[in-house]
Parts: C-alpha cells; structure tokens; sequence
C-alpha cells in the first residue's frame, strides 16, 4: 500500500478529522434532542476503539471484497480465467472503442437505475484486464470501469435513504437526473478516445480455442442479469410486486407450521427488487463452488483457493477499515453534523447542498451513512421546500466528487488493483472532474431554477481554478518535455562517445 500512496493519503485524512474534532464544536443527535457547541476531540485512544466500530460498519462490504478475491482465485484455478480475458478482447481487438462505449454505457446504466455501484464491482478485475489487454494504459482503464460506475450514479433514479427521507418517487426529478447521466457518460467516451492516446487496432490478440469455457461464459452471464434483477427497484419503477408474491408463495408451503422454503433455503433470501451487498455476496460465492465442482477442483486446492482469495484481497480491506475508521471519527466528534447545520441553517439552495455534499463524498465512503447523517442534520433545521434541490445536487455532486476523494472505496480499489498512485490518478482526472462539475451545477440550475449569488460565485470560482489546473498542468508538461529531451540529448552523447571509443579501440587493434 506504502509504494502505491493510499495508506499515506488515508493516514492524512484520519489525521485531518481527529485535529479538527479539537477545534470544531461537535453536534450531537440523539433521542433527547440536539446537543450543539461541545469539542468532543477524538484522541489517538479513540482512535483505536473507533477502528473497532469502523471493522463491525463495514463488514459487509469486507465480506463482498473477501468473497470477489475468492471467486477470482477459483477462476484462476481452473486455468481458464487468462483465456476468458484473451477471447473477449479478440472480439473487440479491431473495433477497441465499441468496447468502451459499451463498458462505459452497460455500468452508467446499471448504477442510474439501481442506485447501487458497488455490487459491479465484481466485474471491475476482469473489466481492467480485457482493457489492458486491448493496449489501453490502466488510467484509462480504471476510468471506463469505476468512472462509468460513479458517474451513472449522479443520476441515479432510485436511491433508499433520499427517496424515503424526502417522500420522492422514481418519477420525481427524472429529467434532470437523466440529464446530468447522459452528459457524464459521453463526455467520459469522449474523454477516453478523443483526448487520449488510442491503442494501435492490431489484431494481435488471438481467440484461444482452450475447451469448456461455456461453465464461465453462463457464470459470468448470470451474475449480471442476477444483479439487475435484484438491485434494480422494481416496485418503485413499475408497481411491479410479482416476484415478492412469488418469494411469499413459496414461503407458504408448511410442514408442521415450518416453511420448506426457509427450512430448505433460508429466511435471508429476499426478492429482486430488494437486494443489499450480502446477497450479491453469497452469490458470488455460489457461483465459486458451483465453478469448483465443474471444474473439478478437489477440497484442499478449493480451500486454497480461499486462502489466496483472501490473502489478495486482504490489503484492500485494509483500505476499506481505514476509509471507514475516517468516517467513524468524524461522526464520533460530530463536526460533520456541524458544518452541515452551519451550510443549511439559514436556507437550503444548490450552493449549500453541493456543499454538503462534497464534504459527505470526503468525510463518508459509505453513501448509505453519507446520505443518511446529512438528511439528519437538514432535518434539524428549520428549512422548507428543499426536498427536490437537495435531492438532485447532494446525489449529483456526492457521486462526482468520489472520483478524486481520498476514502472513495472505489477509486482505491482500481488504484489497488492496478498498482497506481493516488497522485496520478488525480493528475490524469481532474480536468474531466472540473469540467463535469461546472456543466452540472449549470444544467441543475438550468433546471431546477437555482440561480442566485451563491451559485454565480461557485461557478465562477470553479473555472478560475480549472483555468489555474490547466495552466499547471501545461507547465509540468513543458517542464516533463525538457527533461525528456535533456535525458534523450545525453543518452546520444554517451552513444557517440561510446562509438568513438569503439573506433579508438579498433584502429589500436588493428595497428597490433
């Protein structure tokens, strides 16, 4: 983690929130009310008991990240994995962007409709690999993957905690929302394969002809449409209940009062439409069994393949404790509940919101705790009619901001996965980021009528620093091609030197 800057930028942002819980007064909500204006200062002691609580909040996604290293190790077991990853990329070795448009536009999809990103990211690994196989660097790798995911996310249709907090429909703001996707997602495939350097369309990449390679292809397969069915809200879409009636009618065939169902399957499992992380987890791992036995992989290798699963994905839980044990300190000291009553007290506009929402992305990796924490504090104040305001630019601005924060579980795990630094990541996405920005803070005041000082200011301060970004960016650059040229200039001199001393020692043999 050290080679790669995340535990160094995660130590940071631990670090940044204990030394402000000693200077901001923290908020208090509890059942008794609302307790302002008290430092409570989360010492190094702290610190250690809430990396005990960030491990319990974030178990699930620890027990979804453990059980993807595990059905990827399964995968590599069968020896067919390295296959799967040449065969698809034969298909797109002479027409690369058509794999991109349909990357991009197949996860932007999913997390609009679902509201969710995290459950793709069991595709995320095998994803990057067909794209560097393709030739694409792992920047742009990690974008069309964890970008298109993030960014589909901005508009999403369907959220829990905003829909129910905010008594909004599916159908509330869904023009707007759609806008603010569809923008996102084709400036990215125009960032990708018009501002960056294309991979040759060689046709080097061979399709194998290795046997029984269907068992992956279906397995593959029926993980996406089993998601899709299971995160997309189908209720709230359509009114849709039949497979909640169905789920209950198999739950009502009983013997002796007990349910076969449940006695056979289990009281967990519940219907498409309703789906969290730990269902798309015991998936997973259905599947990896499934795969085990088809192909043949005795216990011992099986449970090999468990420990080099969770020894690969081990590193990454780390990050994810640490992400949380930030989120856990902030909200222990309760300067989070202040900023946020500070921003929205008075009023509740897209200046305020998107605020909110940037220090949420920063401070809270989970967006269930994100969107529940900062709907508490709004609702302690004594601001009306902000519901679809808020909706739109916390859910827009939240997602956005995720590509460049430092506890974004995402981000960290393509940079962990890919073996990059935090610093290029930054480097490679901030004009994109900027510019994305600045035309969703326009298009929502466009639409949501949102204009006032507040947000003339925002704008304006948001493209004097793109201004400033590309200008530093532009220098670095300058500076980048003269030490190149320097490096290169000196590299001939040593080879002319070199071919003279050559030439010297030829004529003196020859004189012998």
């Amino acid at each position: 983690m050290k080679k790669y800057n995340i535990f160094k930028v995660l130590t940071i942002v631990i670090l940044l929130a204990m030394l402000l819980s000693y200077f901001i007064p923290g908020t208090i909500m509890g059942y008794s009310g609302v307790e302002k204006g008290t430092i409570i200062p989360v010492t190094f002691a702290d610190a250690f008991i809430n990396g005990v609580t960030a491990v319990n909040a974030s178990l699930t996604t620890l027990a979804f990240v453990f059980v993807i290293g595990i059905f990827y190790a399964v995968l590599k077991k069968t020896d067919r994995y390295e296959t799967l990853v040449e065969n698809t990329a034969s298909v797109f070795d002479t027409n690369k962007a058509l794999f991109i448009v349909i990357t991009i536009i197949v996860l932007g999809a999913v997390s609009l409709f679902s509201g969710s990103f995290m459950p793709m990211l069991v595709f995320v690994p095998f994803l990057i690999s067909v794209l560097r196989k393709l030739g694409f660097n792992k920047l742009t790798a990690i974008f069309t993957t964890i970008g298109s995911m993030i960014i589909g996310s901005t508009g999403s249709l369907y959220t829990y905690y905003l829909n129910q907090y905010l008594s909004l429909t599916t159908k509330d703001n869904v023009v707007v929302k759609v806008t603010l996707a569809l923008i996102g997602l084709v400036s990215m495939v125009a960032f990708i394969l018009l501002f960056n350097k294309k991979p040759i369309n060689s046709g080097e990449v061979r399709r194998s002809t290795k046997k029984k390679m269907l068992p992956i292809y279906i397995s593959f397969i029926l993980i996406f449409i089993l998601f899709v069915l299971g995160f997309v809200n189908w209720n709230g879409y359509f009114g849709f209940t039949g497979f909640e009636d169905f789920l209950n009618t198999l739950r009502e065939g009983k013997i002796g009062g007990v349910s076969i169902f449940d006695a056979a399957i289990g009281t967990s499992v519940v219907a498409f439409g309703t789906w969290q992380l730990f269902n798309a987890a015991t998936l997973i791992m259905f599947f990896a069994v499934l795969l085990g036995i088809i192909y043949r992989i005795k216990i011992n290798e099986f449970l090999e393949c468990i420990s080099a699963g969770l020894k690969k994905a081990f590193p990454y839980a780390v990050i994810v404790v640490l992400a949380y044990l930030a989120l856990v300190n902030v909200y222990s000291s309760g300067i989070f509940y202040t900023m946020v009553i500070g921003l929205t007290s008075k009023t509740i506009d897209l200046f305020s919101s998107a605020v909110s929402g940037i220090l949420a992305a920063i401070l809270y990796p989970d967006y269930g705790y994100a969107t529940q924490f900062t709907l508490n504090a709004i609702m302690s104040t004594s601001a009306k009619e902000y519901q679809s305001i808020f909706a739109v630019v916390f859910q827009a601005i939240y997602s956005l901001f995720l590509l460049i924060s430092p506890t974004s579980i995402l981000v960290l795990f393509a940079l962990y996965f890919t073996e990059t630094r935090f610093g290029e990541w930054i480097k490679y996405i901030v004009k994109y980021f900027l510019v994305t920005l600045i035309i969703d803070i326009l298009v929502i005041a466009i639409f949501l009528k949102g204009f006032n000082s507040n947000t003339i200011i925002f704008v304006i301060a948001l493209v004097v620093l793109l201004a400033f970004i590309i200008l530093l960016l532009k220098k670095n650059k300058n500076v980048e091609t003269k030490k190149e040229e320097k490096v290169e200039a000196t590299k001939k001199e040593e080879k002319k030197e070199t071919k003279k001393e050559v030439k010297k020692t030829t004529k003196k043999t020859n004189k012998k």
